[in-house]
């Protein structure tokens, strides 16, 4: 993914054109996906982001403000882009960064397959744990997964590894979600995507869920960079539905929820 990088001063943005990653940690991070100048809960994001640094770093609080409130200035008007911040341990302490990144194309479905591990260590914090995730989709996709589908020893769903679970069990004419109990991050996808269910009179229901539950389900999986993917096939796994005129509805409904960064910033 080409990309830019910048650390943040206390004051301004400088770009850096390379760094060690051996020297570096990443404590916090959050993306969202950018287009022509709008994101879908921005505000939600930030707030998330913020929240974590407040909580896992020693980033100061005047610090943390300064670099919100420049934020805005980096993100391109124009164009699809995924941007990254993120809280960075070096060997001078927990900085502040912004990732440019160009976002890939739009993809409505994926293929999913289980994880061979649980490698999380935290969570319910995004960040610390991101190389680990990314090595349960590598492990996956010589089953021609997209996707790696986190499990409890029990095989109850929990979470993608980049992305929140919502379950369109069989007959069923509202969504599942993943218990708050269950320890996962709180996708913002997934709580915008609440919202509309409600908005529009469809009942959430917030209940464990087997993986042999999906068998004749429809499974979404959702995330701040494709909003909606319906699971087509999940290795070794289920047979599951798909009903695509249902999800472009919803992906609709989501997309109309994007605000221009300068409403938020």
């Amino acid at each position: 993914m080409s990309q830019n990088l910048y650390q943040f001063s206390g004051t301004e943005f400088a770009r850096i054109d390379w760094c060690d990653p051996a020297r570096q940690t990443t404590l916090v991070a959050d993306s969202f996906r950018l287009e022509d100048g709008e994101v879908v809960a921005l505000e939600r994001h930030l707030r998330r982001f913020s929240d974590s640094v407040a909580a896992t770093t020693d980033v100061s609080a005047e610090t943390l403000e300064a670099f919100l409130a420049r934020l805005g200035q980096m993100f391109p008007s124009v164009g699809s882009w995924f941007p990254r911040i993120e809280a960075v341990e070096t060997p001078g302490g927990a900085t502040l960064r912004y990732r440019e990144r160009l976002a890939p194309a739009w993809n409505s479905e994926v293929v999913v397959a289980r994880a061979p591990s649980d490698p999380r260590r935290f969570p319910q914090v995004k960040g610390p744990d991101l190389e680990a995730l990314m090595a349960l989709r590598t492990a996956v996709a010589p089953l021609g997964a997209g996707e790696a589908i986190i499990t409890t020893d029990q095989d109850y769903l929990v979470e993608g590894a980049y992305s929140s679970l919502m379950v369109w069990l069989p007959g069923a004419a509202h969504p599942t979600v993943i218990p708050s109990a269950t320890a996962h991050l709180p996708g913002v996808t997934e709580a915008v995507l609440t919202d509309i269910a409600l908005d529009t009179g469809v009942p959430v229901n917030e209940a464990d869920v087997r993986v042999d539950d999906l068998e004749g389900a429809e499974l979404w999986i959702v995330s701040a960079l494709q909003g909606i993917r319906i699971a087509t096939a999940f290795c070794d796994g289920p047979a599951l539905v798909s009903h695509p005129h249902r999800r472009d509805q919803w992906q609709d409904l989501w997309r109309k929820k994007s605000r221009s960064v300068q409403e938020v910033l």
